[in-house]
């Protein structure tokens, strides 16, 4: 159990609760119980110093027995007492270098590398314990538990079995007793200074199989010949688990410690998430707790309800009592029972599982209640906690523990991890899911069943002849819950299946009614689908946003596309989004453009779901008019799929001929990005031609124009286009336009008198449109001014205008504009021969690779040409100039520095071969070898 769990259930209790009289902690795990709250511990006693072992491991669990009852009496002397005992339990596990991970308010969680040593920190510390002279009033008796096993570390905590395990056998044995698991009595058998006491086999509360233990006996730690605590004596129906729970103990955690707040426990999740097994092992993890016994009372398979009230007193063996109703009757056999009432799939039959759990909670105060559900009860005092799906590192440790278990051959090489990760995040997490998955390694490896989950439901049937249909298919737990749906409840969850990623209510309103559901009622209908899982509500400050499971939604679109509502809910879909997406562009190019970056990273796949319907349906304007919404954002945040949505949308313009100057413009543009300048030149040709009066259109042709010449090294043409751009930005008057036309204007005319001016102006354009990006990029030009068009160059001055660029760009998440400052950085500091050059350098070229970032990558390289030219390390310097030679320069003046680095190396006996050697360089490659260049003095 990892840290927060464990320390969760051996806190001490607060001496000043006021419910304490049925609290008994003697012989158990867990010290929490009803009313009363465990103490928040201090992270800071877990030992955080050095590295966690990891791999095969031993762990080490203590804990003080009886200590509820101590506290109670002596809560001064506890104190006392308690704090000699941490200072000898700790000394102990330091002296065995030992790790302490975990830390209750009297007990410890240790971890050791070697067996040996975790049963020899034992023995130290029960020796010690035995030794000291405690106060007759609280006569310490400590119980440990010592177990080796594979588990993963991660953020100080360790997940797996064995910690479970070893928690286990030390709630098994008796105080001043030392238990190990067979596995480590194995590993320290030869070992001195202690014996092993075989104990046979013994089934631990709430573990699947029954584990062969020994005690260990030591000269001042003798082994006192107490019978171990093993499964539940107590009355109760809680069945032994047949298989491992893998889940977030974190989740778990809550729900345990809920028992200690409320009388009323109700656990929802979507169909096949686990809530049943939760249930148990919670009921497990309390067993102590409840003196009268834990029932569970299973409701899946009661149709009627009027049978409900029957199942339960039969369950519990509880007659009719004469002049009593049935429910008066059970309420009499509950009262004054200390017990826990497991109440098990109570979706269908909610009505009389509130009247009998209503009746319980308000007549018998000893009575708790645990109910699993696809909804809350709606009870008053009810606590209500979701289950959620399993994240990835519980996913997959299921899956392969259910992959064993249907094929003994069953084994994970590297790749398959991979792949089977996949599979789990695929089918959402969800435990019936994987475990449906799991079985169909008997005759599909992992890759097969992954390319075979589009039809899920199909492929995921079967798990075993015994248990409810519904638990053999995952159609049927679905559809289990979708028929437990109002009709008004199926109409708004099969039309919400329309949405990707997520959604908000503003879009339900607007998507999902209509016909039979008014806009006013969707939120009601919302806050249904919510309560009985079958919609996500996921809080992130004041927002709300709602998704579906990938399982879910998929059962929903097929409900949609039955009742033939699919086109007209999609297009009520695409038009939302595609007004959404004018909205982003106006508030792109303005001050409010964070608010911009927001509404993309939101609702991204849903622009991506928009635009697929409008390609789907060749609907060209309203497909070219989302682009046009989302361009900016999208070529700001470096993109690449949006290449893909012009490509299809372009395809469908021209095959519907209608392509026009304002879908070739863009084309351009990510023409550009990508390095692909011959392309981008075309493009821009024919949106000069097709642009028309559209400024927009006409500023990314222009701008895609200028560049395409000048990167395909035709820099006289381009410059001799300048006045005609000029001209163009004189009778344009959409800001953002202007915005693209300045920089192909400047970039073009470096070193002409009227660079200072050009300069002026882009700022009070950027200024103008007041977002991040656009003050980052007037930041930008401004640096390259006083580097370039200064003299001499005001260096400090650049730089400090390229970093202001850079913080402006990090703040929006422009990858663009954050990798273009960045290059400007290096290229100052590299032809200005400073110090911090080989740092800017690397900068430049890893963040331009890692965006994908093709011009600005080979201009970062260039800049480092010419850092080893500097630096007369001249055969690399080669090398890059034959990879880089494969291309022109992309402006005039790096073409110079370009002519200049040549003739430095251009004495070299054998520069064809550096070269070649370059220009055979893959792109990944030549960034290796550049950036370990810089590894060099």
């Amino acid at each position: 159990i990892p840290r927060y769990l464990y320390e969760a259930l051996h806190s001490p209790l607060d001496p000043k609760r006021t419910m304490c009289a049925t609290c008994s902690r003697d012989g158990g795990l867990v010290d929490v119980a009803v009313g009363v709250t465990p103490k928040v511990l201090d992270v800071g006693d877990v030992d955080q110093g050095g590295a966690l072992p990891s791999g095969t491991v031993t762990f080490l669990f203590t804990d003080i027995e009886g200590s509820t009852p101590l506290w109670d009496a002596h809560p001064a002397a506890m104190r006392e007492a308690l704090a000699r005992h941490d200072e000898i339990v700790r000394k102990a596990i330091d002296a065995a270098d030992g790790h302490i991970f975990s830390t209750g308010g009297d007990g410890f969680g240790a971890v050791f590398q070697r067996a040996g040593n975790a049963v020899a920190a034992s023995v130290g510390a029960q020796r010690d314990l035995n030794a000291e002279p405690w106060p007759e009033q609280v006569p310490l008796r400590v119980r440990m538990g010592v177990h080796t096993g594979e588990v993963q570390e991660r953020d100080g905590d360790y997940f797996g079995p064995p910690v479970n395990r070893a928690a286990r056998i030390m709630g098994a044995a008796n105080g001043r007793q030392i238990v190990v698991s067979d596995l480590t009595a194995g590993l320290t058998a030869d070992s001195a200074g202690f014996d092993l006491v075989d104990l046979g086999q013994v089934q631990l509360k709430g573990v699947v199989e029954a584990i062969h233990v020994f005690g260990v006996d030591a000269e001042g730690a003798d082994w006192i010949d107490r019978p171990l605590v093993s499964t539940q004596t107590s009355a109760g129906n809680l069945p032994i688990p047949q298989t491992e729970l893998f889940t977030d103990l974190v989740v778990l955690q809550e729900r345990v410690s809920a028992l200690a707040e409320a009388r009323l426990v109700t656990l929802t999740g979507s169909g096949g998430v686990g809530k049943t097994r939760a249930a148990v092992e919670i009921g497990w993890l309390v067993v102590d707790e409840f003196v009268d016994g834990i029932w569970l009372v299973e409701l899946a398979a009661v149709a009627d309800p009027d049978m409900v009230l029957a199942a339960l007193a039969s369950t519990m063996s509880i007659q009719p009592q004469p002049g009593m109703t049935m429910v008066d009757s059970i309420v009499d056999w509950c009262l004054g029972r200390r017990m826990l009432l497991i109440i098990d799939n109570c979706e269908h039959v909610l009505e009389p599982v509130v009247e009998i759990v209503t009746a319980i909670v308000a007549g018998c105060p000893t009575v708790t209640i645990i109910a699993t559900s696809r909804e809350p009860l709606g009870i008053d005092g009810e606590r209500v906690n979701r289950i959620p799906s399993l994240d990835e590192s519980f996913a997959v440790e299921l899956f392969c523990d259910r992959a064993l278990a249907a094929d003994s051959k069953f084994t994970t090489s590297g790749d398959d991890s991979d792949v089977i990760a996949a599979i789990c995040n695929r089918v959402d997490g969800i435990p019936l899911a994987i475990e449906l998955a799991a079985a169909r390694i008997r005759s599909l490896s992992p890759q097969n069943l992954l390319d075979r989950l589009d039809d899920r439901f199909r492929l995921l049937r079967g798990g075993g002849r015994g248990g409810l249909e519904r638990h053999q298919t995952l159609r049927a737990a679905v559809a289990w819950s979708y028929q437990l749906l109002s009709g008004q409840e199926q109409i708004l969850f099969d039309r919400v299946s329309v949405f990707a990623g997520g959604f908000d209510l503003t879009a339900a309103e607007a998507v999902a009614a209509g016909e039979d559901i008014d806009e006013y009622d969707v939120v009601d209908l919302i806050g249904e689908l919510v309560d009985k899982s079958m919609v996500i509500a996921e809080r992130d400050g004041a927002t709300v946003r709602y998704r579906l499971l990938e399982t879910l939604r998929q059962y929903a679109e097929e409900r949609l596309d039955d009742r033939g509502e699919t086109s007209a809910v999609r297009d009520r879909h695409l038009t939302y989004y595609g007004d959404i997406a004018e909205g982003v562009e106006e508030l792109f190019n303005s001050p409010r453009q964070l608010e911009a970056d927001e509404l993309t990273d939101m609702d991204w796949d849903n622009f991506r779901a928009a635009h697929e319907w409008a390609v789907t349906t060749n609907d060209f304007g309203r497909a070219s008019s989302l682009l046009g919404g989302l361009m900016s954002c999208a070529q700001s945040q470096m993109r690449h799929e949006f290449l893909n949505w012009i490509a299809s949308t372009l395809e469908l313009g021209e095959a519907e001929g209608c392509a026009d100057g304002f879908i070739y413009g863009q084309a351009s543009s990510w023409a550009l990005l990508n390095g692909e300048l011959e392309q981008a030149l075309d493009f821009a040709q024919r949106g000069i031609e097709t642009g028309g009066n559209d400024e927009r259109a006409m500023a990314l042709a222009q701008t895609g124009r200028l560049y395409g010449l000048a990167g395909c090294g035709r820099h006289d043409d381009a410059a001799a286009l300048v006045p005609e751009v000029r001209q163009l930005i004189s009778r344009t008057n959409t800001p953002a336009a202007r915005f693209w036309l300045w920089h192909g204007v400047i970039d073009l005319a470096w070193g002409s008198a009227d660079t200072e001016d050009d300069i002026t102006e882009f700022l009070a354009v950027c200024d103008e449109l007041g977002g991040p990006v656009s003050l980052a990029e007037g930041q930008r030009y401004l640096g390259n001014m006083l580097f370039l068009a200064k003299e001499p160059p005001d260096i400090d001055g650049a730089i400090a205008a390229f970093e202001r660029a850079i913080t402006l760009a990090d703040t929006s998440s422009s990858i663009n504009t954050g990798s273009w400052a960045r290059f400007g950085v290096a290229a100052v500091t590299a032809l200005g021969h400073r110090a911090e050059a080989p740092v800017a350098l690397r900068d430049a070229i890893e963040f331009a690779n890692d965006a994908r970032a093709a011009l600005v990558l080979t201009n970062s390289i260039e800049s480092e040409l010419a850092y080893l030219v500097a630096k007369s390390r001249l055969e690399p310097a080669a090398v890059l100039l034959g990879h880089l030679e494969l291309r022109p320069a992309a402006f005039a003046v790096m073409a110079s520095y370009r002519e200049d680095h040549l003739a430095a190396v251009a004495h070299l006996p054998d520069l064809d071969a550096l070269k070649a050697r370059g220009a055979a360089m893959s792109r990944q490659e030549i960034v290796d070898f550049a950036l370990a260049q810089l590894d060099e003095p």
